[in-house]
């Protein structure tokens, strides 16, 4: 499946088929790893061809289910991940007819937090996972 909008298109595809995700310190830093991630539904960030990035949704329970993104540092700051938030999120709530996406992140990331508001996004309060403070934050069908 594909999902495209303004400039990027999202590619369904399997974790294991996607190109190797580039590393940088500030990616580790500013998104770690928390948290179970249980039957994830992937997705390729594709800007003019070019892989900039995924984003998941996953842990899926009755009409809710969790978002997950992360851009190369090439890419940041140009708002490619409040199109692909935007993208995703939509067509789950839209179309699939999901009531709420919900995500965490750092209280201290927040160039995320501004890319998660801009695609729609509010914060709900806090939550620790694997000993580490998130902020929580989701959107809502219709909200």
């Amino acid at each position: 499946m594909e999902l495209a909008w303004k400039n990027i298109t999202l590619r369904e595809c399997d974790i294991k088929s996607m190109p190797p995700i580039p590393t940088d310190d500030e990616g580790f830093t500013l998104d770690p790893q928390a948290g179970p991630v249980n039957s994830p539904i992937n997705f390729a960030i594709i800007l003019g061809g070019e892989y900039i990035g995924n984003c998941a949704i996953y842990n899926p329970e009755d009409d809710e289910v969790e978002l997950g993104i992360w851009i190369t540092a090439a890419y940041r700051n140009k708002g490619y991940g409040s199109e692909a938030l935007k993208i995703l999120s939509d067509y789950y709530l839209l179309t699939l007819g999901f009531s709420r996406i919900h995500l965490k992140v750092l209280p201290y990331n927040g160039r995320a937090i501004r890319a998660y508001r801009k695609a729609g996004f509010t914060q709900r309060g806090k939550i620790v996972v694997d000993s580490i403070e998130f902020l929580k934050m989701d959107k809502i069908k219709g909200g």
